[in-house]
């Protein structure tokens, strides 16, 4: 979009439009761009309404989360159009914060009490959201498809494994559902979570066990992680179900990547030992040898978490 168009696109309240600039995050096919207003910097975001239920609950999250100071505040909302405007966080960025060893700790505390807030809101408008379930039904879908690798098969017990375990703990809380990264925010003091599209009532412990897997965190730094958000050390069971939900973490996101590949065959090795860390993969796209936009890099990013959950056994 350009200077005019989101000219004509929002309230006359907001001034001016100055600049506009396109901002590439995310899988979602949301068009995300950078404004610049006399009133301020800001961030719209216009997501593409294929499920008017879907978007009304998204919504209802990003409402709450904006007045709780949990994600960036929502200055207007266009219902009709998939549109909203929220405040632009400034600063460096997480991953920037992440690799300073003098701000990792600190950054990643914040993102602790953050989501400790988020627990604690009212679930009220919000949809249950079980990780274990979707992981199933990608599961049955991808493990049909050619190219499917036989070394992953194993890596479905880890479903079996954590259902008994959540369904003894029964807690479920307004949760993220998506905590990677890249949806983190970071502006030198506090951390702000965004991009709600898979958030609902799930069990508190995932947040933490998705994030903790995305940094290749093992599961003593993933436990003392949260610790910080739950303010108490965790009980013997309550670890092991954070761990369970770790290896549910890299089976969901392991086949969700696989169902973004459009051939599985000529991108995921056949071999267990052919699949590169996780560590070997993030080198891979910082120097631009993959990309998670593209079909080669969903395929492997999806091989290297069914790697590690095969691994985990």
């Amino acid at each position: 979009m350009n200077v005019h168009e989101v000219s004509t696109l929002l309230p006359p309240r907001f001034g001016a439009v100055r600049s506009v600039e396109a901002i590439q995050v995310g899988l979602s096919g949301a068009e995300v761009h950078g404004v610049s207003t006399d009133t301020g910097d800001f961030v719209l975001r216009i997501v593409p309404i294929l499920d008017r239920d879907l978007w009304a609950r998204e919504l209802v999250v990003r409402r709450l989360t904006s007045d709780a100071g949990i994600a960036p505040a929502l200055e207007w909302v266009d219902e009709t159009r998939g549109a909203t405007l929220m405040q632009r966080i400034g600063g460096r960025g997480f991953t920037s914060a992440l690799a300073d060893p003098a701000e990792r700790a600190r950054a990643l505390e914040s993102v602790a009490r953050v989501l400790a807030k988020l627990h604690a809101l009212p679930g009220e408008g919000l949809v249950p959201a079980d990780p274990i379930a979707f992981a199933r039904r990608t599961w049955r879908v991808q493990s049909g498809r050619p190219g499917f690798p036989a070394w992953a098969e194993p890596a479905v017990a880890h479903l079996e494994r954590a259902e008994p375990l959540l369904a003894e703990d029964g807690r479920r809380t307004p949760s993220h559902n998506d905590l990677n990264p890249a949806n983190v925010l970071w502006d030198g003091e506090r951390a702000w979570l965004v991009d709600w599209e898979q958030s609902g009532l799930t069990h508190p412990y995932y947040d933490v066990a998705a994030l903790s897997t995305m940094l290749i965190m093992n599961e003593e730094t993933g436990l003392r992680l949260l610790t910080v958000q739950e303010g108490a050390p965790l009980s013997p069971a309550e670890a092991e179900t954070f761990v369970a939900l770790r290896h549910v973490a890299m089976v969901f996101y392991g086949t969700i990547f696989f169902s973004l590949a459009s051939d599985l065959s000529a991108r995921v090795p056949s071999a267990i030992d052919d699949v590169p860390s996780m560590a070997e993969f993030y080198a891979r796209l910082g120097s631009g040898a993959l990309s998670l936009r593209t079909p080669d890099g969903q395929a492997v990013f999806g091989a290297v978490m069914l790697k590690r959950a095969v691994l985990a056994l």
